[in-house]
């Protein structure tokens, strides 16, 4: 081989490398966002029913106003969210907020793990038995 050759050979070389080691470094960084978006998604609804569940053992108050809340509290911390599906019950002392929703995918895949990523969360708090105006 002339030494021209040789130096077309290499500079493809190069550019074969180049792409496959960029490729690589956008996959990683999709991946990494995508953890960053489902953390904060994940984050938001276990505050929600955390506030939700606050707010159902308060005196006077129940699994119904736990739910408003949660739902409330949803919308605005994330306006554009998909809907959660929220259950709130009471078992004894306790009242338990349970949440479901899906975080958005960055880079959807046509099959089905990555339209969508699943998110479910619960919450319990104790259920208050103060009453207002009573000697302890």
């Amino acid at each position: 081989m002339t030494a021209m050759n040789t130096r077309w050979l290499v500079r493809g070389q190069s550019l074969v490398e180049f792409s496959l080691a960029v490729m690589m470094l956008v996959v990683v960084i999709a991946a990494t966002a995508q953890v960053a978006v489902d953390l904060h998604y994940r984050t938001s609804l276990q505050l929600a029913t955390q506030e939700g569940a606050f707010e159902g053992s308060l005196a006077g108050h129940g699994p119904p106003d736990a739910q408003v809340t949660t739902a409330h509290l949803w919308s605005k911390l994330e306006p554009g969210g998909r809907p959660v599906r929220i259950t709130a019950t009471t078992q004894g002392d306790l009242v338990v907020v349970s949440a479901q929703a899906d975080a958005p995918v960055l880079l959807p895949l046509p099959f089905p793990p990555f339209t969508k990523l699943p998110l479910q969360v619960r919450s319990v708090h104790t259920i208050e038995r103060f009453q207002p105006g009573s000697k302890p």
